[in-house]
């Protein structure tokens, strides 16, 4: 047994230091845009080695599951509050005396009300100082008809500012924020969108009391692989870089730079930690996910039945109007030829008639050859018919 043990840390002491050499390489140019190849021990799980024994550390859990998030900002704790206020300030773009001070739960995360429910959303309420409300979802799947339902959801917080018989100047500002790992918003290439009711020419609010922010993760990740240096974030871009990248292989370098430029994120990555190191915590997120991956499964092998079945079903009723449109093309062209052959029939009746009138019984073989004369010759026989003066010329003017 020791002699394993021996070979064991051995084996991960000559890794590390290959590891260290190895990162004396120059840095790539943008630390922000790529995953880093020498984080093998902490990627799996270690942190160190100290002694000859291997410290083990938790694999963080992502704070873009919405329960994760919830355990995170939502927790009716001291910590919980700083660092959802200075989420908010920092998604808000407060500054100076507008910037939020104090905020309540209006549904603090406690992890016993989720024990059965893996596929509820966990959204998040609070109401700050100055009796506004905001609530803040996060979301990983494009559903429903999500633009309508932010609306909706906006609606239903606004009416719950007021009571019954109260008036409506007692109604409160209330703020959807939407923090999205889809894209959304096909109309703007930006990541962060605002929305108030405004009058349509001149561009005034009608009221302050309605926000909505669509922050889409996916374009704010790819804008910042194009424009920063991690160590250049701040504000806001701190913030959804952490929540977008935290848990995912190969960020643990990028989440201590963060941690590094703000003390407010050092405190939420603690946090994290405690969260993912809690085995009730973490049984309820795979469970979650596992709900979550099930019904995107769902989803796609419906959408591919129902993709197979219109397949099937159009190319039946293509076949079925294919074959009445050739029908009655047929038809069509079938009574189109027979008229054309019962007029030029009758044209030749007519005509073998009136030249046996003239010049009495025509040869057969004459007959045949009238018979068969194209329309054009028809044509001519008839408009000539009073210039022939005997059989021979009707020969001379068919050749």
């Amino acid at each position: 047994m020791m002699v394993m043990l021996a070979i064991m840390c051995l084996c991960m002491i000559f890794i590390l230091m290959r590891t260290v050499a190895d990162t004396s390489s120059p840095e790539p140019k943008n630390a922000c845009a790529v995953k880093y190849k020498y984080e093998i021990f902490r990627k799996v799980g270690y942190n160190s080695i100290i002694g000859g024994l291997i410290i083990m550390s938790t694999v963080l859990l992502k704070p873009l599951n919405d329960l994760v998030f919830k355990a995170l900002f939502g927790r009716d704790e001291a910590n919980s509050k700083i660092i959802l206020i200075d989420l908010l300030n920092e998604l808000l773009k407060l500054k100076g005396k507008d910037r939020i001070e104090e905020v309540v739960y209006l549904n603090p995360f406690t992890l016993k009300e989720y024990s059965d429910d893996k596929g509820s959303i966990m959204d998040l309420k609070v109401k700050t100082e100055t009796g506004e409300r905001i609530n803040v979802e996060v979301q990983l799947n494009n559903v429903d008809d999500f633009r309508k339902r932010s609306l909706y959801y906006w609606a239903k917080m606004y009416a719950e500012t007021i009571n019954e018989g109260e008036s409506y100047i007692n109604l409160r500002k209330s703020i959807v924020i939407n923090l999205l790992d889809f894209n959304l918003i096909d109309e703007t290439e930006n990541y962060h969108t605002i929305y108030r009711i405004i009058e349509k020419d001149e561009g005034f609010k009608l009221t302050d009391d309605l926000e909505i922010h669509y922050i889409e993760l996916k374009k704010f990740e790819k804008q910042m692989e194009k424009e920063k240096d991690c160590r250049e974030l701040e504000g806001i871009e701190l913030w959804l870089s952490f929540i977008k990248n935290t848990g995912e292989e190969g960020s643990y370098t990028l989440i201590d730079t963060l941690t590094e430029r703000s003390e407010k994120i050092k405190m939420a990555k603690e946090m994290l930690e405690k969260i993912s190191a809690n085995e009730l915590m973490r049984q309820k997120y795979y469970a979650k996910e596992k709900a979550r991956l099930d019904e995107i499964s769902r989803i796609k092998f419906a959408e591919q039945k129902g993709m197979e079945r219109g397949m099937e079903r159009g190319m039946q009723q293509g076949m079925e109007r294919g074959m009445e449109r050739g029908m009655q093309q047929g038809m069509e062209r079938g009574m189109e030829r027979g008229i054309k052959q019962g007029i030029a029939k009758g044209k030749t009746d007519i005509l073998i008639r009136q030249y046996t009138k003239r010049f009495g019984t025509l040869p057969e073989e004459l007959q045949v050859k009238i018979q068969n004369a194209s329309a054009k010759e028809l044509d001519f026989l008839a408009e000539n018919i009073f210039d022939i003066d005997n059989i021979d010329e009707i020969y001379d003017l068919m050749q």
